[in-house]
Formats: structure tokens, C-alpha cells, sequence
């Protein structure tokens, strides 16, 4: 039986908070309770990056790691998912001063953290509800058509920066438990799927309430 490596990476990026009507019985009789909770509205979808790239940037990762556990359990914990981006771009600009990746002023060119950070957009495909259903859009595109906004787009890349970290370094007996474990301390989630697979699995678009908004179609 052959193994399925592949573990996508899905995470929300938007949620909604919404209240729904739910039916109960209480004392025989029938009554309507109202229910609130956290609807996803807007996922990113990231494809792992190749062992490739891993070994051209093997090192920044593993220093953006170490840096972000350098400090303790509860640091990790706490900060490490928000800043895990900005970690990773000051060890990317260590490394291109340490390689010499200056320019005639003496001011570092941070070219690899440009790099991998590209990667990491093309690599992600926004998932959000459009006029016939779900849409699957490139970052920029989500961005410029309005679909997330760039605060939006850094919190979703810095939590694949956290995931990386820890993945892209992870032995391979040890990559299903840190790729579980990780999405989960995320709030996200892990799948094999294909963006397409992934949108067939979600229940159908459907109108919700929203807590003090009028009706909008949202992921049910």
C-alpha cells in the first residue's frame, strides 16, 4: 500500500461569528434556542514547499525555530504563530549579511526572505465564497479584488512560516504527528486533498444570520 504524503496545509483566514436557530425540547415542550458560534468564511489552502527548496533554505529555517523556541514552551506558544513571519525575515537578513549581500552603502539586500516569501504565496491558494460557490484565488488576487486584505494575507503567512518551521524540519517517521500536531495548534487543518477535493467536502453555501447583520451566504 503506498503512503499519500501529501499534507496540505488549511487554514482560516476569516471567520464569522453568527448565531443559529436551534430546536430543543425542554420540560416536554418544544423551544428555540439561539446558538453562537465561529463560521469559517475564508480559508487558505498551502501546498508544502519541495524538498527543494528546503535544502536551498534549510538554514533560515532552522534558525527561525530555534529562535522562536529559544525563549521557552509558553513563548512558542503564545507568540510564536504571530511573529513567525517576522522571525523568519530577520534571520533571512543575518544570512544575507553573512554571505555578503550588501550593497555599495553597506546596507543588507535581504533577496532570500523576498524569495521564500514568494514561494510561499504561490504556493497558497485563497479559498472564499464567490457568486456561484466557492471561488480558489491566488493571494494577490484575493487582495486586490478585496476578498482579504493584507493584514489578513501576514497573519495567514506567518502562521505557514510557524508550520514550515516545524514540518520542513521534522524527520520523515515524524512528519504526520509534527504536521497534525502543529495545524491543530493553529487552528487549522491537515488534508491530502486538492483545493477542489477540499471545497467538495465543505457542506454547501448556504444563507446564514449573522449576530446583528442582515442574512449573507456563508460557509453553513
Amino acid at each position: 500500500m503506498k503512503i499519500d504524503e501529501r499534507r496540505n496545509l488549511v487554514l482560516p483566514v476569516v471567520t464569522e461569528r453568527v448565531v443559529r436557530k436551534v430546536a430543543q425540547e425542554v420540560d416536554g415542550k418544544p423551544v428555540t434556542k439561539d446558538v453562537t458560534e465561529e463560521v469559517v468564511r475564508i480559508y487558505a489552502f498551502h501546498v508544502p514547499v519541495s524538498r527543494a527548496i528546503f535544502e536551498q533554505h534549510y538554514r533560515v529555517l532552522a534558525s527561525t525555530k530555534a529562535a522562536l523556541q529559544s525563549k521557552g514552551a509558553a513563548y512558542l506558544m503564545s507568540a510564536g504563530p504571530r511573529i513567525a513571519a517576522l522571525t523568519l525575515k530577520d534571520e533571512c537578513r543575518k544570512e544575507a549579511a553573512a554571505l555578503g549581500m550588501v550593497d555599495e552603502l553597506g546596507n543588507v539586500q535581504d533577496e532570500i526572505s523576498e524569495a521564500l516569501f514568494a514561494e510561499f504565496k504561490r504556493l497558497t491558494t485563497i479559498l472564499c465564497p464567490g457568486p456561484h460557490g466557492w471561488d480558489q484565488l491566488p493571494v494577490e488576487t484575493a487582495i486586490s479584488s478585496g476578498k482579504i486584505d493584507s493584514e489578513d494575507w501576514e497573519e495567514a503567512l506567518s502562521g505557514i512560516v510557524f508550520f514550515t518551521s516545524h514540518y520542513a524540519l521534522a524527520r520523515k517517521a515524524d512528519r504526520a504527528t509534527t504536521a497534525r500536531g502543529t495545524s491543530e495548534f493553529l487552528g487549522a487543518s491537515i488534508t491530502s486533498s486538492t483545493p477542489t477535493e477540499f471545497l467538495a467536502s465543505l457542506p454547501t453555501l448556504t444563507p446564514v444570520a449573522p449576530m446583528a447583520m442582515t442574512p449573507s451566504s456563508i460557509p453553513s
